[in-house]
């Protein structure tokens, strides 16, 4: 049985640098509202964990 597969060349991977880690991720805090967990404006003080 023959098979007629034909190889591709290798591209080696690239990085693109968007920023340092720092400055992307400060904006990261806690805050008196919420994100996509819950809807937009939810109180923190609202929210319940069980």
């Amino acid at each position: 049985m023959e098979q007629n597969v034909e190889k591709q060349e290798y591209e080696a991977p690239s990085l693109t640098v968007h920023g340092s880690i720092e400055t992307i991720t400060q904006g990261a805090a806690h805050g008196a509202v919420t994100d996509a967990a819950f809807p937009a404006g939810t109180p923190v003080g609202d929210i319940t964990f069980s």
